[in-house]
């Protein structure tokens, strides 16, 4: 029983990811929200590196 409803589980979670990444164009993302974290967690970086976390929002969005 708990073998069948785990697998139910497993194919709903694989439909509804598959429903949200429909028409995601992986080559020009477009964020329709807040992102959960930043990309690349702040404590990671060096102090030389060359980065600028993306401006939330600035996508006309």
């Amino acid at each position: 029983m708990l073998d069948r409803l785990e697998q139910e589980e497993a194919k709903l979670r694989r439909r509804l990811l598959f429903r949200i990444l429909r028409g995601f164009n992986f080559d020009a993302p477009r964020f329709r929200g807040e992102t959960i974290s930043d990309p690349i967690p702040r404590h990671l970086l060096g102090k030389d590196a060359d980065y600028s976390p993306p401006q939330r929002g600035a996508h006309g969005l």
